[in-house]
């Protein structure tokens, strides 16, 4: 793999045009700063000059190079909890470094990291985005496999790196270049929810349970009365409540936790689970960020 790893990047570094398998499908691109090799994507795939086309990045300070400063709540809801991965999020470019042809005349940027490592170092060791459409003719079949690869498209590139997909199914694309976020395809991720979701933790008492939900600021409580063990008790509740709103712990944005005091065995419940689902998640808990820890406060 190594070898063709290395002959991928020498290609591509020299003008050419690579077939390759990611996390969903076999893509077909080039670098997005070679103007002769773009144009020559464009003429292979017979796709529109006003359609763009999207990226694929290494890293998300890779994307911060070429896209307007990232909104927080993006950061957070999106790209910090689905990349790498299926999940293209589209947003205002530096219209300066990305040729006009790639944004298809727009001022925004389909951008994408792959959950594929191999295509991840390729792209690390070009140091610069890589086109990343599907591999076939335009509206043609796409192709989640490398034997569905079409004959007469594979005649036309430079090379073809051997590999698996894992999804056999597109990414997802959100358009978050202005709000309220729009789902453009719904593929491998499913995105039910895009209003600020709070989980409330609250088991301080000795009496109840108290667990709530914030939904784009509308406020829903169960309160529940102990008569077994709160670590036994609590996660049924959260799951029940995410349930009757059709919300899965994915669609948390935010986690809040009462810290104290209050009962001793109650609050440490309730910090241990809000903790970990913080760090699972990768949200903020208590107005911190993903992997601090929400200490008990007893007095």
């Amino acid at each position: 793999m190594d070898n063709q790893i290395e002959k991928a990047v020498r290609i591509l570094n020299t003008g050419g045009i690579i077939i390759f398998p990611t996390d969903t499908v076999f893509g077909i691109g080039c670098r997005m700063d070679n103007a002769n090799a773009i144009k020559r994507l464009f003429e292979i795939r017979k796709r529109p000059k006003t359609k763009p086309v999207p990226v694929l990045v290494s890293s998300v300070d890779m994307a911060r190079k070429y896209l307007t400063p990232i909104p927080k709540d993006v950061k957070e809801k999106l790209i910090d909890k689905f990349w790498p991965g299926p999940l293209t999020i589209i947003l205002p470019c530096k219209t300066n470094l990305i040729p006009s042809l790639v944004r298809g005349g727009g001022k925004t940027l389909g951008v994408r990291m792959p959950g594929n490592k191999t295509i991840l170092e390729i792209i690390e060791k070009l140091d610069i985005p890589l086109l990343g459409p599907s591999a076939n003719f335009s509206n043609r079949k796409t192709p989640y496999d490398i034997s569905e690869l079409d004959p007469e498209l594979v005649k036309k590139v430079d090379f073809i790196l051997e590999g698996k997909t894992k999804s056999k199914k597109a990414s997802t694309v959100i358009d978050c270049s202005k709000k309220p976020w729009k789902i453009l395809r719904e593929g491998v991720i499913r995105i039910h929810n895009l209003e600020e979701t709070e989980l409330t933790i609250d088991t301080a008492s000795s009496e109840y349970i108290l667990v709530g939900l914030k939904i784009g600021g509308r406020k829903y409580f169960k309160k529940q009365k102990m008569n077994f063990q709160k670590a036994q008790a609590i996660l049924p509740i959260i799951k029940k409540i995410l349930k009757e709103h059709k919300l899965s712990l994915q669609d948390l944005t935010s986690i809040k936790v009462n810290q104290g005091p209050g009962s001793f065995t109650g609050i440490r419940v309730g910090l241990s689970v809000a903790n970990t689902l913080s760090h699972f998640l990768k949200i903020p808990i208590n107005n911190k960020s993903s992997g601090k820890i929400i200490e008990p406060i007893y007095k």
